[in-house]
């Protein structure tokens, strides 16, 4: 073999190799826990993404795939020691992305951060669809459907797209981007953001009460005709009244941050 063959090869091998150290730097955790039909669950992670769709049995099914953010001489390690955490205590179910053991490789042992970017993590999760769902993320990826049960989500700036919603929702952001889609409005939501944007679709003859404020440089659009429409002295567009006769509380706040309501 000639010397550029010779370095050809080499390179592809290092490439494989690479390549097999990246699959094998992937670890999975997959548990089935009880859970009652009313209970709740519970998920706290930093980035990634959560898939959770709903069943109607009384237990919970979770996956968890931890994957490296790039591929430098320390994702192995950062993946092994990142952990998932899953306490299942009277009806109640947490989750937890655990990244204490990576961060805690600081100079020396004595700071608490990470060297590299910290791993993701990504959920799957089947859950009775009359349980309480709660989460608290960063920037994850979040998709939920068929949830017949009060949602709570703060997200700093992830992206969530709720579908079938049939519960209470309360949600707020910071940068993020929300999308919830009502199958029925019957139980008071609340929604806030600061700089994030908000995609609420509601069926076209829901009853409720509308309370808009725009706050700062923020903007309020809706399908809805509502009694009170007006641009507050900060430049934000707020709206307020009751629709079809008014009904529970629908609450928007933001700062420079965007709410499309929309009838569907």
């Amino acid at each position: 073999m000639n010397v550029p063959s010779r370095i050809l090869a080499m390179a592809s091998a290092g490439l494989l190799g690479s390549g097999l150290a990246s699959a094998a730097a992937a670890k999975e955790l997959h548990r089935t826990l009880p859970i009652a039909s009313d209970g709740r669950l519970a998920i706290s992670t930093f980035k990634g993404s959560i898939t959770v769709s709903c069943w109607d049995r009384p237990e919970a099914q979770i996956s968890a795939r931890i994957e490296p953010d790039g591929f430098d001489s320390d994702a192995d390690r950062r993946v092994e020691e990142t952990e998932v955490v899953v306490d299942a205590t009277g009806g109640s179910i947490r989750i937890k992305s655990n990244y204490d053991r990576v961060r805690d490789h600081g100079f020396l042992g004595l700071f608490g951060f990470s060297h590299g970017p910290l791993p993701f993590v990504h959920y799957t999760v089947r859950m009775p669809a009359t349980a309480r769902l709660e989460i608290d993320d960063y920037k994850s990826e979040t998709r939920i459907t068929g949830l017949r049960a009060d949602l709570k989500i703060h997200t700093y700036k992830g992206q969530v797209d709720a579908e079938r919603l049939d519960g209470a929702a309360v949600v707020d952001t910071y940068k993020g981007d929300v999308r919830v889609t009502f199958a029925r409005y019957s139980r008071p939501s609340r929604f806030d953001t600061y700089k994030g944007s908000f995609d609420v679709r509601l069926p076209r003859d829901s009853r409720f009460a509308l309370e808009a404020d725009g706050g700062r440089r923020g903007g309020v659009d809706s399908d809805f005709v509502v009694a009170s429409r007006r641009s507050g002295r900060r430049g934000g567009v707020s709206a307020q009244g009751n629709v079809n006769g008014g009904g529970p509380a629908l609450r928007f706040t933001t700062s420079r941050g965007s709410l499309r309501l929309r009838g569907e």
